[in-house]
């Protein structure tokens, strides 16, 4: 029954198509000049027909839409000619070989393109061609009552060259232009794979971190039942200790389970470790992500990306998630303070090294701040209206994972001069990293 129900809403679908795509060509019909003689008409409606052909019915096998499309631009005609005070038997016999027209195009354009589909452009536009020329013919022939001569046919041929090469560029154009979506598209597809990817990296390391204090705890718990039994305490304290171990045993298998299934998540994303990013890109991506998480915030915080040597790395993950939370934290920075600002991020070359700074002109960071900074757990972002405070594990995160490739992070808070030359309190990370770590194929 739902077959059957998906199967009318299709073929009323194709219906629909088809009586747009001839009511659309009959109304541009009207647009017209005649030539040769007076019921013979060049218009852009023979542009439009093959467009609409191969856009909306590029599924049509047969020449339905033909048939439609002829009785609809004569049923307009006839309409637009009694309008006028003409008989409708004097239009009928005036007006049909224009309507025919339509017919012939879609019925020789079945017979010369099974396809239309994936048909490349050169096919279409010489079936374009032949179709409206030899359309045209039967037409002038109609009209005339006779076959056209050679003047005319020369005409014909010139006049359907122009007109399928006008269709065949207007395809083109459509086609580019979904190429050109779909390219976009995709860009942000994989934006937001990359970004979720790297958070969730992020994230791994405070699931692998727990699990780790969760093994110490189920150790110490056991060695606690142990030492009871030895110290003769009662049963009942023994036999507490060993629940806790097994409890503690149960989060961790569960906290392990997590962690194989966001490896699992991260693995199946279709971007493996060998896969390389250029600093650039990456410096883009970085730019165009703060500017969507700010919103309306980011008409006031500026954020400027500049690299000294342009690399491809396959370390893009970990530093995409140093960099989005050393800018995050700068960003939220300014706004606890006067809400304007400037973040400046940078890459140089120093020596071995890579260097990367990210630098702003927020009110900066203050000495008991400075001391804990680094701390899991240790935060200054309190919301007063939810009463919501911050994990306190981004700057821990990207200490971790700087150390994981071999590098170190400085910080300085305080009066200096920021890039562009404008005196201010602000903080600048520092984080270097062997340039061995991070790059390959550098140019």
């Amino acid at each position: 029954m739902e077959q059957e129900k998906r199967r009318l809403r299709r073929r009323a679908a194709r219906w629909e198509r088809r009586l747009l795509t001839a009511l659309a060509t009959a109304l541009s019909a009207e647009l017209f000049v005649n030539v040769w003689v007076d019921n013979f008409r060049v218009s852009g409606a023979v542009v439009l027909y093959p467009v609409l052909l191969v856009t909306l019915m590029q599924d049509s096998r047969k020449p339905d839409t033909g048939v439609l499309t002829s009785c609809m631009v004569l049923l307009v005609r006839c309409l637009l000619g009694m309008l006028g005070g003409a008989g409708a038997a004097e239009i009928l016999l005036r007006e049909y070989p224009g309507a025919i027209f339509y017919l012939c195009y879609e019925g020789l354009f079945c017979l010369v393109l099974r396809d239309r589909a994936q048909a490349s452009l050169p096919q279409l536009w010489r079936s374009f061609w032949l179709c409206d020329t030899l359309s045209n013919v039967i037409n002038l022939t109609l009209s005339k009552g006779s076959l056209p001569d050679l003047t005319s046919l020369s005409g014909l041929v010139l006049l359907g060259l122009a007109r399928s090469l006008l269709a065949a560029g207007v395809l083109w154009g459509i086609r580019r232009s979904r190429r050109l979506l779909l390219v976009e598209e995709h860009e942000r597809r994989y934006q937001r794979l990359f970004l979720m990817t790297a958070n969730l990296k992020n994230e791994l390391y405070f699931l692998k971190k727990d699990a780790e204090n969760i093994e110490g705890i189920m150790t110490r718990a056991y060695r606690l039942y142990e030492q009871l039994g030895e110290q003769s305490c009662p049963e009942e304290l023994r036999q507490l200790a060993l629940s806790i171990a097994r409890d503690v045993h149960e989060v961790k298998k569960d906290n392990l389970s997590i962690i194989r299934g966001i490896e699992g998540e991260v693995a199946g994303t279709g971007t493996d470790n060998d896969e390389q990013m250029w600093i650039s890109d990456l410096f883009h991506i970085l730019q165009d992500t703060m500017g969507h998480i700010l919103g309306e915030e980011r008409e006031k915080i500026a954020i400027q990306c500049h690299y000294e040597t342009d690399f491809a790395t396959e370390e893009h993950y970990r530093l995409m998630s140093i960099l989005k939370n050393l800018v995050m934290n700068a960003a939220e920075a300014i706004q606890s303070g006067r809400g304007t600002g400037a973040i400046w991020v940078e890459e140089h070359l120093v020596g071995e090294d890579l260097v990367f700074t990210v630098q702003d002109n927020g009110p900066g960071i203050s000495p008991r701040a400075m001391q804990n900074l680094f701390r899991v757990g240790y935060s200054t972002k309190f919301n007063p209206e939810t009463g919501n405070i911050s994990r306190g594990i981004g700057l821990p995160a990207v200490e971790f994972m700087v150390q994981e490739l071999g590098g170190t992070i400085q910080v300085d808070s305080g009066p200096g001069t920021v890039p562009g030359g404008t005196d201010a309190t602000g903080a600048c990370f520092r984080v270097t990293i062997p340039r061995t770590a991070m790059e390959k194929g550098a140019v």
